[in-house]
């Protein structure tokens, strides 16, 4: 395509003229080139309409290219096949809605949707997940809530979300929220995602969407491998599986180089495991302390929530998130039995010695590694003066 388009932009006016002109001369129906005879006109009429049409061909070839074109509509149709371009998102937190110091106690119901927003003239505005109640007999409630914009602005750090409208309705309240928003971006425009996939071939078993098929059907979850582009240079992949043994991981790379595409280098490893020691301190409201079943109870409720978010939340690559962790953790015990009103964790060490490397919230790994959690330990307060 680049060769037949280069052939097109050097076919212009003058060129056209020359190669008419001389296949003239050849067929004998001139012997000298006049500028001023009948035929040489009407060549030269020609020439100029064929060299207006190759530049146009020429440049609409250039503007088709995936590498070149600067057509924003063009470039987004061109690239759906091969790469979806990331969409924009909501950002999440949690709001911590407490009572004012000095009134009355009485239950205040805080509806889903109900808005909390920052401070000044053009404020960012989340809204409640869910309906929660604040007992009159609890000093404070923990409420999920989601941006109502989407992009990476919503991102806002803890503390911030401190204003709502309905005064006068909750005077007796007051609102923040003690984690930073996380989750925000803004939609990516075609030329961002034509810089991700940068120069990765485009051929049949090269895209992603190709690769996740060929895993899925070696009976692979979506939880057990992360794909890299770009691991060994353009025109690679490394492909990291989490299976468990080394006789599945090889019987699955025969199955993937038998189908793969030529023009791509497959790069292949087996997921490193980062264990993890994990405390999670849960505060709750009773009006009697629980028996010692109950708390046995309650405390496998917790591990089971941490298990289950690592084994649907957490996929090779994928960083740990410590404020989602805690989320998940407050929806799970959602219970009337469990008046939770708080949920820390800890990321206290790694069984293999990893770094902790924690930033913002978020444990960071390779892209070739898994986290798992290895110990938890658990620890359930309870307030009976709140």
């Amino acid at each position: 395509m680049a060769e037949f388009t280069q052939i097109l932009m050097e076919l212009d006016e003058d060129a056209i003229l020359a190669e008419l002109n001389s296949i003239a001369q050849e067929l004998g129906l001139i012997n000298r080139i006049f500028t001023t005879s009948r035929i040489y006109l009407y060549y030269a009429v020609f020439a100029r309409v064929f060299g207006h049409i190759s530049s146009i061909i020429a440049q609409y070839l250039t503007n088709y290219n995936i590498d070149d074109t600067m057509d924003e509509a063009l470039l987004e149709m061109q690239i759906q096949p091969f790469i979806k371009k990331r969409n924009a998102k909501v950002a999440k937190t949690i709001l911590e809605f407490k009572r004012r110091n000095g009134v009355t106690p009485s239950d205040i119901f805080i509806p889903r949707e109900f808005e909390v927003m920052t401070e000044g003239d053009d404020p960012i505005i989340f809204r409640t997940a869910e309906s929660r109640i604040l007992f009159k007999d609890s000093r404070k409630v923990l409420v999920p809530a989601y941006s109502v914009e989407f992009g990476s602005l919503n991102n806002l750090s803890a503390n911030t979300l401190t204003f709502f409208d309905d005064n006068e309705f909750f005077s007796e309240v007051e609102v923040t929220n003690p984690y930073a928003a996380y989750g925000g971006a803004d939609e990516e425009t075609a030329f961002d995602t034509r810089k991700r996939i940068g120069l990765f071939r485009y051929g049949m078993g090269s895209t992603k969407m190709n690769i996740q098929d060929m895993l899925f059907d070696n009976d692979i979850s979506y939880y057990g491998f992360n794909i890299v582009e770009y691991w060994g240079g353009y025109g690679t992949v490394l492909i990291c599986l989490d299976v468990d043994s080394e006789e599945r991981f090889h019987d699955i790379i025969n199955n993937i180089e038998s189908r793969k595409s030529s023009v791509v280098k497959y790069y292949y490893c087996m997921a490193e495991y980062v264990y993890v020691n994990i405390d999670i301190n849960v505060k709750m409201l009773v009006e009697n302390s629980f028996t010692p079943y109950e708390k046995n109870e309650l405390e496998q409720h917790i591990k089971t929530a941490v298990e289950f978010f690592f084994a649907n939340q957490i996929y090779v690559g994928k960083k740990l998130s410590v404020n989602r962790l805690e989320s998940y953790i407050l929806q799970y015990l959602f219970d009337e039995r469990y008046d939770i009103y708080e949920v820390d964790v800890n990321i206290l060490s790694s069984q293999n010695n990893s770094e902790i490397n924690l930033d913002n919230g978020q444990l960071k790994i390779e892209q070739f590694q898994r986290i798992y959690p290895n110990l938890i330990y658990t620890t359930v307060e309870y307030n009976e003066d709140l």
